[in-house]
């Protein structure tokens, strides 16, 4: 079970997490890009920026914590990751 977290827009949600680059874009709606793990059973959604998948691609596709440290995932509700997620790839696109 996905753990829940309570968030001061939307309430208590199911815990996902993002890229700082994304959790910061949400508020100004800037593009950054937007990369993310298929959903799976249990597990929360995880989503990071271009720039963060441009490193990945960089360093050998490595999921290190050197990724981890320049991604500085940050905890959201599944309801600003859904917000975050329509606003890099376009509301049509989600």
């Amino acid at each position: 079970m996905i753990e829940k977290v309570v968030c001061e827009t939307h309430g208590t949600k199911e815990m996902s997490f993002s890229c700082i680059h994304i959790a910061m874009a949400i508020d100004q709606k800037e593009k950054v890009g937007f990369f993310y793990s298929e959903a799976e059973e249990d597990l929360p959604q995880i989503a990071w920026c271009g720039a963060c998948e441009q490193w990945l691609l960089d360093n050998g596709e490595e999921w290190n914590d050197a990724f981890e440290a320049k991604a500085d995932f940050k905890i959201l509700c599944a309801d600003c990751f859904d917000e975050a997620k329509a606003i890099q790839l376009g509301a049509d696109q989600i």
